[in-house]
């Protein structure tokens, strides 16, 4: 009856979210239905009891139906549009490899595990929520770590969203710039567009190809952060390739028909159907986040996002200037 509860809690949730995502966008307000999910998740569990268990059934056993849904959102070929350019795709590159290496340098000094701090840098990285959930399986985070993760990327994703436009404008970057600058950093596919609309009509379109492009990114990351979190070493014993969850093999399977074998309405369709499961996957997520599991990581994990965060808005920046 307690796990029937929970799911029941967090697919309302999960309605919930994007009936109020479509209101706001009406008031041009843009937060996002996945963000909106986690945060209206975790206040529920603040007030209620007895969610936790359901929100642990939905993340073990819709979860990895979800991540393979969601490889029909990749078009591989997004790399070579030519919208993005060498430079936004050189800029793209600069930007991920930032992330990680700045998880990773001050996550280890933090005394992060290494866990956390790639599914940290994925956020930063990729493409925010959907990055996190879709690599935090395969890295085996328990569910309150990434509860702490997913609330300090959207934090940080919503300042990023928040300033960007404003900055292009003071920096006086033209419009091309501006949008590879937005579709390189923020977090959020909608927020990325909405912050390339606030800078012009070119931006737009080249800020939502570029974030497209990082999505893609996901093809290469998932299976990688698969194979680390099954190369934990038990005390005792040397490395040891694990099994890697069916979703990797799945999740990559998806991505290439989508892009070369199904029409893209199809594929459209199947990716739709992973981004709504994603929302009552995030109130659940929500769930766990509670007052202990940010007061145990959620100081280092905010130090070494923000940290991030400000080296990816500063190298990209420097990159567009360097070479455009």
């Amino acid at each position: 009856m307690n796990r029937n509860y929970g799911i029941i809690c967090a697919i309302l949730v999960g309605l919930f979210a994007y009936i109020t995502n479509i209101l706001l966008n009406d008031l041009e307000i843009n937060i996002g239905a996945s963000t909106l999910a986690l945060i209206l998740g975790a206040i529920l569990a603040n007030f209620t009891s007895n969610v936790e268990k359901g929100g642990k059934w939905l993340i073990k056993i819709i979860m990895p139906v979800a991540i393979i849904l969601l490889g029909f959102s990749l078009n591989l070929k997004s790399f070579l549009k030519p919208e993005i350019g060498y430079l936004g795709l050189f800029v793209v590159m600069i930007t991920a490899i930032t992330s990680f290496m700045i998880c990773y340098l001050i996550g280890r000094y933090m005394k992060l595990d290494l866990e956390s701090t790639l599914a940290l840098g994925t956020g930063g990285a990729i493409c925010g929520n959907s990055a996190v959930i879709a690599v935090s399986p395969g890295l085996k985070l328990k569910e309150e770590r990434v509860g702490v993760i997913l609330a300090i990327i959207n934090l940080l994703g919503l300042i990023t969203f928040l300033i960007i436009p404003v900055l292009s404008k003071f920096l006086n970057l033209t419009e091309e710039q501006g949008g590879i600058w937005a579709g390189s950093v923020i977090h959020a596919v909608p927020q990325a567009i909405a912050a390339g609309e606030a800078i012009g009509p070119e931006a737009m379109v080249i800020a939502t190809t570029i974030k497209l492009s990082r999505v893609s990114l996901l093809i290469i990351i998932v299976p990688l952060c698969a194979i680390l979190g099954n190369n934990k070493k038990s005390e005792g014993q040397d490395f040891k390739i694990g099994k890697v969850p069916y979703f990797v093999p799945g999740f990559v399977l998806t991505a290439i028909i989508a892009t070369w074998l199904v029409p893209e309405e199809i594929s459209n369709t199947l990716a739709l159907i992973g981004k709504f499961m994603l929302l009552p996957l995030l109130a659940s997520v929500g769930f766990f986040i509670n007052k202990e599991s940010m007061k145990n990581a959620g100081g280092p994990v905010l130090i070494v996002g923000t940290i991030a965060t400000i080296c990816m808005l500063i190298s990209s920046y420097l990159t567009i200037i360097l070479f455009s």
